[in-house]
């Protein structure tokens, strides 16, 4: 089988967000009886290529041209030539109109529209690259044969706001990678001089991330000796909670450590008393997932998709007010053997997931893809002739 990819977004190393889904799911797929073709319109990066055997994988980079043609006439012109079996793009949208062959979208929330649309002021509704954009996106859902999206939330999101049939749309979970399953090192610690207990949170620092409520429930809670340690996010984003931080005279207990290198993370974890995730939106929150995997004591929202995907490896807490979430952390930092049974409950939840069931999931809605397009090309109309 021949499974091309849209693998533009794969010219950055970084591994956030879709990359992180693609390359994993790449790496997966590789393992299995699948000839891969990715398609881009610049070199991908060496970084994801590393992890994928040579005889797995063709590359397809394309001549410059605007976005518009590549996706919609470079990209179903090669899929042709390649004689592609399914055409999959993981992130969210760059399918064609038109192709000779069945897609696949990998739809991982409906976030703009139920959450970002609503912040959007007259003049950036108005504006012509949020029309380019939300064009992007109606072709790919529409013209994809079959959706995967990332949680049954998710998939309610997308039946409800999006108008897709139900019928139209598979939950396949996504997992963390092998590294977190593997023993840390407490020299991250250091590296960071992180001295003192912490409570730590990963991820990016918006709006919708809650941090405030994080930070006001950390000085509500008043642990002494401890700190709150947040990854990730922009300069700006981090000045801001910061005087949050000063206001509530808590600034000397909240440490930024900005860009966290991908191979620290495991060990942050791990070092940590507790992950909490205050998100008010999400459409997996992977970071669950990674807390999991390490066996760090996690503290998740009672919001979105984070029931779903925590389940018994966590507590769950409101976002009505702070009270539940202080109260937590207090219970957290005053009794050890209460953090050694959360650490197992996550630990014994991460078993569930896998990038490897995430692959042979996928490789099954190909298969039957491929057999339904088959079975339609096959049968033709007869003409009888007199």
């Amino acid at each position: 089988m021949k499974i091309g990819f849209n693998a533009r977004l794969l010219r950055e190393p970084t591994l956030r967000g879709w990359n992180r889904y693609t390359a994993n799911l790449l790496a997966e797929l590789a393992q299995l009886d699948i000839q891969l073709v990715l398609y881009s319109d610049q070199p991908i990066h060496s970084q994801h290529l590393e992890r994928l055997p040579q005889s797995a994988y063709e590359m397809r980079i394309s001549p410059p041209m605007r976005y518009l043609q590549w996706e919609q006439v470079w990209l179903p012109q090669q899929c042709s030539a390649d004689q592609i079996d399914v055409l999959h793009c993981p992130m969210n949208f760059g399918l064609p109109a038109f192709n000779s062959c069945p897609q696949v979208l990998t739809l991982h929330d409906a976030i703009d529209q139920v959450y970002y649309a609503k912040q959007l002021s007259l003049s950036q509704r108005l504006n012509l690259a949020h029309w380019q954009t939300r064009l992007y996106h109606w072709i790919a859902k529409t013209r994809a044969t079959h959706i995967i999206t990332v949680s049954e939330f998710s998939r309610q999101d997308l039946v409800r706001s999006l108008n897709i049939p139900a019928s139209k749309i598979t939950v396949i979970y996504e997992a963390a990678e092998d590294h977190f399953h593997r023993s840390t090192s407490s020299a991250v610690q250091s590296q960071y001089s992180l001295t003192k207990p912490y409570v730590f949170y990963v991820g990016g620092l918006e709006q919708r991330k809650n941090i405030p409520f994080l930070i006001r429930a950390f000085a509500e809670a008043n642990l002494q000796g401890v700190d709150l340690v947040l990854a990730g996010g922009r300069t700006e984003e981090q000045h801001k909670l910061h005087q949050l931080a000063a206001s509530l005279e808590i600034a000397d207990r909240v440490r930024f450590l900005g860009w966290v290198e991908d191979q620290d993370l495991p060990a942050l974890y791990a070092g940590a008393l507790c992950f909490v995730y205050a998100s008010e939106y999400e459409g997996f929150g992977l970071q669950l997932c990674e807390a999991m995997a390490v066996g760090c004591p996690i503290l998740a929202a009672q919001a979105t998709c984070l029931p779903e995907v925590l389940r018994e490896g966590g507590i769950l807490f409101s976002l009505r007010d702070t009270q539940e979430l202080s109260n937590c952390l207090r219970y957290i930092k005053a009794d050890p053997e209460y953090r050694s049974q959360l650490s197992q409950r996550s630990k014994l939840r991460s078993q569930q997931f896998s990038w490897k069931r995430t692959a042979t999931e996928t490789l099954k809605i190909y298969e039957q893809l491929v057999k339904k397009h088959s079975v339609a090309s096959e049968v033709t109309p007869s003409v009888s002739h007199r």
